[in-house]
């Protein structure tokens, strides 16, 4: 039996927090808040909800830094907002694990996460990573926000998810993963893509990487 797992956010990765939040507003038509610094991996993000419980958050190097690190580092080399990482939501990291250990994957031993955000508060989450293929960030990490508000419900509203796809020249085995994991997400073959489009306030706009 498939984990019950669900789409959580998708991860719009920029050299510049302050950059990508003008391009996400200017395009959309509604500005993501800032959400917090994450002290492990040398970030700092900002959200927007997409409806339902489903958000964007906006990615980039963490200010104040003489030199990026972390994953901070990579986002400093991008030439720009890029879709580049998704998030699905579970609850039951041992079922999610079970399963990917049946389709001949590596799940990782959850790590923790956390942030504390504008206001102050410190929110905490745990995190779960799947090894053991070739298809890099295509494959979600999964998320468990256990006590912590869901990030949807607190960020600004005003956008909506339309559809979410991912394209891949090895389409049928990463579809094969998708479906391992319970993951009902539109694969198509063609170059390496993921493509989020956003109902903004003027109408769709296409959010798309790496």
């Amino acid at each position: 039996m498939s984990p019950d797992v669900r789409l959580d956010h998708l991860v719009l990765g920029a050299p510049d927090l302050e950059a990508g939040v003008r391009e996400v507003t200017a395009r959309l038509g509604v500005a993501p808040a800032p959400g917090g610094v994450h002290p492990t991996m040398g970030t700092a993000n900002a959200l927007l909800s997409l409806g339902g419980r489903v958000y964007l958050e906006v990615m980039a190097p963490a200010p104040g830094q003489s030199e990026p690190t972390g994953n901070g580092r990579q986002l400093a080399g991008l030439a720009g907002p890029t879709l580049g990482m998704w998030a699905a939501r579970a609850a039951d990291f041992d079922a999610v694990a079970a399963a990917a250990r049946a389709a001949g994957l590596a799940p990782m031993d959850p790590v923790p996460g956390s942030r504390r955000a504008e206001a102050g508060e410190l929110l905490e989450w745990r995190m779960l990573f799947i090894g053991g293929h070739a298809f890099g960030r295509f494959v979600p990490f999964f998320i468990d926000w256990r006590a912590t508000p869901h990030p949807a419900t607190t960020s600004p509203t005003g956008a909506r998810l339309i559809r979410f796809s991912v394209a891949h020249p090895q389409a049928a085995e990463l579809r094969h993963i998708y479906q391992a994991l319970g993951l009902d997400i539109e694969v198509a073959e063609g170059p390496a893509r993921m493509t989020a489009e956003i109902e903004g306030v003027s109408g769709p706009v296409v959010f798309s990487g790496p």
